[in-house]
């Protein structure tokens, strides 16, 4: 018994693989229901359902609840659907481990991922934003640069109607697909570590022009607010610059020196990210104070970078592997049904405690001491 059954949806696997390959049927169509097809066929809905979980695992056909089953957007003709990954710099490693998971999800329905690397260039990002609806991409994930030109382009696709699901940033004034960070728990998960080791003047550093790094600084306010402590305005220092890319090691070196130059300087600072986090240290260094003896650290993202610096620096991981599978998924799903709603998604984050944190001085730390 077991022998015919699997005969018969192996049969009925070859011959509705056959169908697909003759050219009748285009990406994106109704193939059919299960239901007709157990009918038309004179076969179980059991040794339908076993055929078609072939083909859709083939990446030929995806089953959509309710509605069917529909050519797979890969599988026309030979031809692979490309998604394009924009990338504002490869060199930042956590969207190197976002664009791996993408192609990892991409792969089981034929999907080919194609990365776009602008090498840290701000013009060079947002013109691969502008020209993707001219390009033979079915869709576009793409990793947010946070400016007003970013938001233009970004703009411009939603009124080509070109699939696109952006990462680390939610535009507020435009309906596109977005996954993101947990940004306000990982600032107050930052704060509540910081606060657990006496620490009452904690310093913000970072760039504040990003809607994210206004999100990690909210939560560390929450934070301090939970504890009964009044939130010190005068603490936060902001990093931001016209180019997204620039460094931000001479603008941290100066807010950090303002910082400690105060009557009551801070005992500990929070970096809006890791790379933030390796000019805090440094600047650190060279008014020689050191980490965590006389300041603590705590950063965002656990870039590798992180475990490398000494001390290991406690951050706050984004779980970027997630972020890409979850980028995919929106996007898959906007390409097969143009109609379906807008969805946001919000992703996890956890804290790694390394080295950088230490209990806080009863004596400020000051500049030279």
């Amino acid at each position: 018994m077991t022998t015919a059954v699997t005969s018969l949806y192996q049969e009925l696997a070859n011959n509705l693989r056959s169908d697909l390959a003759s050219g009748r049927f285009k990406p994106g169509q109704l193939f059919a229901s299960e239901h007709d097809l157990a009918r038309s066929r004179k076969l179980s809905r059991v040794t339908v359902r076993k055929a078609s979980d072939v083909l859709i695992g083939e990446g030929l056909l995806e089953r959509r609840p309710g509605k069917g089953l529909f050519v797979s957007i890969g599988s026309g003709g030979g031809r692979t659907a490309i998604i394009q990954m924009v990338c504002g710099n490869l060199e930042w490693m956590p969207s190197i481990h976002a664009a791996r998971a993408v192609q990892e999800a991409a792969r089981p329905h034929s999907f080919q991922i194609q990365i776009y690397d602008a090498h840290g260039s701000m013009a060079e990002d947002v013109e691969a934003i502008r020209r993707l609806p001219e390009t033979s991409a079915r869709g576009a994930i793409i990793f947010a640069l946070h400016s007003v030109e970013f938001a233009e382009a970004i703009y411009g696709l939603k009124l080509a109607g070109f699939p696109c699901v952006l990462i680390d940033q939610r535009l507020a004034d435009l309906d596109v697909s977005s996954v993101m960070a947990d940004n306000h728990a990982g600032g107050m998960l930052a704060g509540r570590a910081l606060l657990a080791k006496g620490h009452r003047r904690i310093a913000f550093i970072g760039d504040l022009e990003a809607d994210t790094v206004q999100e990690r600084l909210s939560g560390l306010r929450d934070a301090v607010g939970d504890a009964g402590l009044p939130f010190n305005r005068a603490l936060v220092q902001d990093v931001s610059a016209p180019d997204r890319f620039a460094s931000w090691a001479e603008l941290v070196d100066q807010r950090l020196r303002a910082l400690f130059a105060m009557p009551e300087p801070p005992t500990a600072v929070f970096a809006s990210c890791d790379a933030i986090a390796r000019d805090v240290y440094a600047a650190l260094g060279r008014m020689g104070l050191m980490v965590p003896r006389d300041v603590s650290v705590v950063g965002f993202d656990d870039d590798p970078l992180a475990s490398s610096l000494m001390p290991g620096l406690t951050t706050v991981s984004q779980p970027f592997q997630d972020m890409g599978r979850e980028a995919f998924a929106l996007l898959h799903r906007r390409i097969l049904d143009p109609a379906c709603p807008v969805e946001h998604r919000k992703v996890p984050v956890s804290l790694i405690e390394r080295g950088s944190v230490a209990t806080a001085c009863r004596t400020p730390a000051r500049i030279g001491a």
